[in-house]
C-alpha cells in the first residue's frame, strides 16, 4: 500500500476543498458531529466533517496514517500536546498536516456550525483514544475501522 507524504496530503485536501458542492453534502444543523467519507482511493481517503457548536473529537490519533485537514466554513480549535498544551485557531481556508501518531483534540468552540475536510494516508485502520491528564496523555484504548466510525 502506498502512503502519501504530508505535503502531498495538503495538496490533496486543497484540491478537494475547491469543490463548492461539498457544502451541501452534510446538514450543518445536525445536533451532533457527523462525517461522510466522500472518496476512497488506494493511497488515501477523504472525509467531510460537520461540527455543531460545542462539538469535539476528544483526544485521539490516526494510528499509522498521515493526515491533513482544512476548515471549509466556520472555525475550529485544535488542541495538541507536546510536553505542553498548545491551541491552534483554524479559520476558514486554514489547513494543517501531520504525521502518523499525531494526537490532538479538535473542537468547535464557536456559536456557529463549522465544516472541515480531512485526508488520511493510508486509509484509516485504527485510532487511539486518549485522556488528557494535564501533564501527559493517557491511552484509553484503540478503535479499529468500522467499530466507532
Amino acid at each position: 500500500m502506498t502512503q502519501l507524504a504530508v505535503l502531498s496530503l495538503l495538496e490533496v485536501v486543497r484540491e478537494y476543498a475547491a469543490d463548492p458542492d461539498l457544502n451541501y453534502l452534510i446538514d450543518p444543523d445536525q445536533p451532533e458531529r457527523s462525517w461522510l467519507r466522500i472518496h476512497a482511493a488506494q493511497e488515501y481517503e477523504v472525509w467531510l466533517i460537520s461540527w455543531p457548536p460545542g462539538a469535539s473529537t476528544d483526544w485521539h490519533d490516526h494510528g499509522a496514517s498521515y493526515g491533513a485537514f482544512t476548515v471549509l466554513q466556520g472555525s475550529l480549535v485544535e488542541h495538541t500536546f507536546d510536553g505542553g498544551l498548545k491551541l491552534n485557531d483554524l479559520e476558514s481556508g486554514d489547513a494543517k498536516a501531520f504525521g502518523a501518531g499525531y494526537a490532538h483534540d479538535v473542537r468547535n468552540e464557536s456559536d456557529l456550525p463549522a465544516l472541515s475536510l480531512h485526508v488520511y494516508s493510508p486509509r484509516l485502520s485504527t485510532m487511539t483514544r486518549f485522556r488528557f491528564r494535564g501533564d501527559r496523555l493517557e491511552v484509553l484504548g484503540v478503535e479499529r475501522a468500522g467499530e466507532e466510525w
